[in-house]
């Protein structure tokens, strides 16, 4: 054997450090990469919040807003029940794009101005009132391919109840209006649940 080799040893235990090494770097990257995926679509879920406070327990500094729009303006907005489609209107009004948009417009009602339109959610029924979600709804809401687990975001985003919401967002599909949620299954025809 050469003396300016390494033992063959040697070079398997690297090799095996090496591949563990990689091994939780990249099992690391996929939990932080799916959590952050998650932080993207649901910034006010529990997920989102536990991901969000154990990384900031662990020093890093993460925000699951985007630079500029902040927790506090993202619940002032979508609480007062403003919907995408707002969005839409207001990013035309204002020229700005849809972050900047709900950023300012958050603030806004934050500080206690008023918007210059109004939430088209404000047809939500009032809790507790009696709400017929019809076939058409339902067949406009469930063919759009919107989740049991869809509903359940729109109910936390308007604070409804789940017929309530169904029928809302059934209707505001009927109306060619865009929801707050995008919807998570496979759209259909004539889907029913």
């Amino acid at each position: 054997m050469n003396t300016t080799t390494t033992p063959p040893t040697a070079n398997r235990r690297a090799r095996r450090r090496l591949m563990a090494v990689g091994a939780v770097a990249a099992g690391l990257s996929v939990v932080a990469g799916g959590a952050g995926t998650a932080m993207a679509v649901a910034p006010t879920s529990s997920l989102s919040r536990a991901v969000a406070g154990a990384l900031h327990g662990a020093g890093v500094d993460w925000s699951s807003m985007p630079a500029g729009y902040t927790q506090a303006q993202y619940e002032a907005f979508w609480g007062a029940g403003y919907t995408a489609v707002d969005v839409d209107t207001l990013s035309a009004l204002w020229k700005t794009d849809a972050t900047e948009t709900k950023a300012h417009a958050g603030q806004l009602i934050l500080d206690g101005s008023a918007l210059p339109i109004a939430p088209s959610v404000a047809e939500v029924p009032a809790p507790g009132s009696t709400v017929e979600f019809t076939k058409a709804q339902q067949d406009a809401f469930w063919g759009a391919g919107y989740t049991d687990e869809d509903v359940t975001k729109l109910s936390a985003l308007w604070n409804s109840d789940t017929t309530e919401t169904k029928a809302h967002a059934g209707q505001m599909i009927l109306d060619g209006q865009k929801l707050p949620v995008a919807p998570s299954g496979t759209p259909t025809t004539g889907a029913a649940s």
